[in-house]
């Protein structure tokens, strides 16, 4: 125990108990920093799945790790893109089987995810002189659910979610996807958001 120091020792002999003081969380509301709302990848292991996980198991995954979305990987573990755990659970899965011809059951989250071509990417040092309200409007002018956070090099590092936004501040938000490919547009018609 030589390696430590002792403590300075202090009188207790009034035996006065402090007073409690209820710490407030602050509210956070539009003019909140954005900051606030990134689900950040180096504090918490997002849920990750491979694209051809089904729809049964990626909802089976939920379960076992709450999430409101799931990063889709290619066989290298690499970003292919995002399903929402909404959609997972929405009538969107019915539709693409249709579409697709196949049984939902065989429905995988390759049909059903958002391609990180469509998705948006936002740097970490911008939004940290933004506001939610600026993430919000973003996601809504550009028809997105989510904007992925990058570091420095670039290296996905989060994101932020609309339907978060949503939840957290009790407000609705109005996100018209815009359609990327022909196939979109009748999805769209077939399934609006």
């Amino acid at each position: 125990m030589s390696n430590f120091k002792e403590l300075r020792i202090q009188d207790i002999s009034h035996g006065v108990i402090a007073n409690t003081f209820a710490v407030e969380q602050p509210l956070i509301d539009l003019t909140s920093p954005a900051i606030k709302m990134i689900n950040n990848f180096t504090n918490k292991i997002p849920v990750r799945a491979s694209f051809d996980t089904t729809i049964e198991q990626a909802l089976k995954q939920l379960n076992v790790q709450p999430s409101n979305f799931i990063l889709v990987t290619d066989e290298q573990h690499k970003l292919i893109g995002i399903v929402s755990s909404a959609d997972l659970q929405s009538s969107k899965t019915m539709i693409i089987a249709q579409r697709i011809g196949l049984p939902r059951s065989e429905v995988n989250l390759h049909h059903l995810m958002t391609p990180l071509t469509n998705l948006l990417g936002v740097s970490m040092q911008s939004l940290s002189y933004a506001c939610i309200g600026d993430a919000l409007q973003t996601m809504e002018h550009r028809g997105a659910m989510f904007l992925l956070v990058t570091t420095a090099n670039n290296e996905i590092c989060g994101l932020i979610s609309a339907r978060e936004i949503a939840k957290t501040l009790q407000i609705p938000v109005h996100i018209t996807p815009i359609a990327n490919s022909f196939s979109e547009v009748l999805e769209s018609v077939d399934h609006p958001h």
